[in-house]
């Protein structure tokens, strides 16, 4: 859950970056920018990179290092279960809970 909590997918312009490396496909970057909330703009996000191969999945670390977001890089270099988790969350089990505990109990 860290990282559809902590991304910065809508404010950070690394959806723009990510789309101007090939990484993600127009019709991608457009849903993913279309999302009203910013877990769901990281939930689509996640959701794209899970199809992505191994050099665009190092250019989307690499964006993350650009726009500010090294830690997020870390955590995910640190612990790459962390990825295939938060892909597998869906948003309804991430609200279900209610609180952000879900995400410390299952890390």
């Amino acid at each position: 859950m860290f990282l559809l909590e902590t991304l910065d997918v809508k404010l950070s312009g690394l959806v723009g970056q990510l789309y101007s490396d090939h990484v993600v496909s127009p019709a991608e970057k457009d849903d993913i920018s279309a999302q009203v909330t910013s877990f769901r703009a990281n939930e689509k996000l996640l959701s794209a990179l899970s199809r992505k191969s191994p050099q665009q999945f190092q250019l989307f670390l690499d964006a993350l290092d650009n726009y500010g977001q090294q830690h997020v890089r870390d955590v995910i270099a640190d612990r790459p279960g962390l990825l295939i988790f938060a892909i597998n969350t869906t948003y309804e089990e991430w609200a279900a809970t209610g609180t952000r505990q879900y995400s410390q109990d299952q890390n």
